[in-house]
């Protein structure tokens, strides 16, 4: 399956609490399960 995930964190880019833990790892659980995963986030700090 494919699937994008979009999160307005991602660890270790951008990090103020535990969606970025979460949005790193729950995409990597999903790959290491077979799934074609993409990742969405925001470009901070330009």
């Amino acid at each position: 399956m494919k699937i994008v995930s979009i999160s307005s964190e991602l660890a270790p880019f951008s990090k103020t609490g535990g969606l970025a833990d979460v949005a790193r790892s729950l995409p990597k659980a999903l790959q290491r399960l077979g799934h074609k995963v993409i990742i969405i986030t925001p470009l901070y700090g330009l």
